[in-house]
């Protein structure tokens, strides 16, 4: 296993962490989601995340209970939680929610503490300064020890860390967004700023798109029992319409594309679209996702995959891809900065 400074904090998180997603709303989750943690920590992953919304509480509690179960050492792990807008009871990310929420998650997970406690989602009604002095008081008071955000824009993270340097909190060492082959642009582009001046970290989730990236769709047929078959997560539906029906063509031969270069690594595709992105040094750790533990027998081998992704098969994918984000200017000689990856 590779291991990451997260920022430029002095946490040490491993490059492939596990997130427990799935395992809140999933028959047997606790069965089965034990064997992917036992599995990821014997492949050396150590930092494992979950988040109030997965099952409404479900998911921590399975955490949880896997965790007791293992008895592995609490010091080797980074267990990270999120908190999001839409709540238990009390909606938004006021002081009091924050404070609650906190308190409830922990029973959950049967913690003193969490390492990482997430903002999950802006929230345009709280006080931004308000979030970030409940989160600072949970540090204050043992609860985590870091914060960060997920899926704030960059405007937003600049706020939090204005606020931060202004009145002297701990500001967030890391954002938790979505980065794969299909969706870039954020992260390769619009938050270089927030790596370069603001030393941010990454923990990055959906590296395979929900699944289009593993292989499976290549032949652009919807796969009974899938993920976009059975949910009716509004989102995840518009994903399909967008890549699978208004740009299937262009889709299909992306994917076919991808397929031909694995298959000359000796790799699967979903392999070689997790180490594409591990092989970007921004992205301190990316999550993976299972639903069965085969999954991550192949998936945690992607450490190495990364290191066979030299600069002519990245360019190869490059062309494949054909999204590399336009980066910034270079307003002095009206050039275009180097691209992040």
């Amino acid at each position: 296993m590779e291991y990451r400074s997260l920022g430029r904090s002095g946490l040490k998180v491993s490059a492939l962490g596990f997130g427990n997603m799935v395992s809140g709303w999933a028959e047997d989750a606790e069965q089965w989601s034990f064997e992917c943690i036992d599995k990821c920590i014997r492949a050396g992953v150590n930092l494992f995340d979950t988040a109030e919304m997965y099952g409404f509480g479900i998911a921590e509690r399975v955490l949880g209970n896997n965790l007791k179960q293992g008895g592995w050492d609490r010091d080797d792990l980074i267990i990270s939680d999120k908190l999001n807008p839409k709540g238990f009871g009390i909606q938004g990310l006021s002081r009091k929610r924050i404070r609650q929420a906190t308190r409830n998650a922990l029973e959950r997970l049967q913690l003193d503490y969490v390492d990482i406690l997430f903002l999950h989602r802006f929230d345009h009604e709280v006080p931004l300064k308000e979030q970030i002095s409940a989160i600072n008081q949970m540090i204050e008071e043992d609860k985590t020890f870091y914060w960060g955000t997920s899926e704030f824009t960059p405007q937003q993270l600049i706020e939090c860390h204005k606020i931060c340097e202004k009145y002297g909190y701990s500001p967030p060492i890391v954002e938790q967004c979505q980065y794969n082959m299909f969706h870039r642009e954020t992260f390769e582009r619009d938050y270089v700023t927030l790596y370069d001046k603001y030393g941010m970290g990454t923990t990055t989730w959906s590296p395979l798109a929900s699944g289009l990236l593993t292989g499976k769709y290549n032949d652009g047929e919807m796969v009974e029992g899938s993920r976009f078959a059975t949910a009716s997560f509004a989102p995840l539906q518009m994903f399909w319409n967008m890549m699978m029906v208004e740009k299937k063509e262009s889709t299909l031969k992306t994917l076919k594309g991808l397929e031909e270069i694995s298959k000359e690594l000796g790799v699967t595709q979903a392999q070689l679209a997790v180490a594409w992105c591990v092989a970007n040094k921004d992205n301190s750790c990316t999550l993976l996702g299972a639903s069965k533990p085969q999954q991550l027998d192949e998936l945690l081998q992607t450490i190495e995959i990364s290191k066979q992704l030299t600069p002519e098969v990245s360019q190869r994918i490059e062309d494949v891809l054909e999204n590399r984000p336009v980066p910034s200017m270079y307003w002095r000689n009206f050039t275009t900065n180097p691209p992040r990856r």
